[in-house]
């Protein structure tokens, strides 16, 4: 008994050691992540599993309510309204849109705010590749509209703990698209 006893222990030991060698590197990187990141890539991973894509994983969306005496057409340019007044309050000017179709609707907004752009890119020139932040509007097969943004969570706290300034800047962006998209889909001005 004893000699099976030590026999698990050197395994166990020996396990540690090589366990320690193979990924303590790993284990120190993850740590040094912002604090929300795994459970955000969490979040994201479980979403791929359960859906199988990986948009669906990244990007937020809203139906778009149609208030009743108003057509589909009225029910977005009073959204569409809504949108642009609540970028600017939260400083993210147009900076370009397209309708893509017609029949289904697509239309595609972006929206930017060159300040705090010039600062992200100064910071890492990476993050252009989130620029303009966009949302859009897509009808599906049902006829109803959808309002769509990328989650700026994983760009905010996947990585590396931002600088405070930084952080505060992403975190304007990320409330100020949220809320364009929820007030935009509500309808209601």
């Amino acid at each position: 008994m004893k000699t099976i006893l030590a026999f698990l222990g050197v395994l166990l030991l020996v396990g540690s050691v090589v366990t320690a060698a193979l990924y303590g590197g790993k284990i120190a990187q993850v740590r040094s992540l912002d604090p929300k990141a795994m459970g955000l890539y969490m979040q994201m991973f479980e979403k791929v599993l359960e859906t199988g894509d990986a948009a669906k994983a990244m990007v937020m969306r809203r139906k778009l309510v149609i208030p009743e005496g108003m057509s589909k057409e009225e029910a977005i340019e009073n959204a569409i309204e809504i949108m642009n007044e609540a970028g600017e309050e939260h400083g993210l000017s147009l900076v370009d849109h397209k309708i893509m179709s017609r029949q289904p609707y697509i239309h595609i907004r972006s929206y930017c705010s060159p300040t705090i752009g010039k600062k992200f890119i100064a910071f890492s020139p990476y993050y252009i590749g989130f620029m303009p932040c966009r949302l859009g509007f897509a009808e599906d097969a049902n006829g109803e509209i959808y309002i769509y943004t990328m989650s700026l969570d994983l760009m905010i706290n996947g990585g590396k703990p931002l600088p405070p300034e930084m952080l505060k800047l992403a975190n304007e962006v990320r409330s100020g698209m949220v809320a364009m998209m929820e007030q935009a889909a509500a309808n209601d001005a």
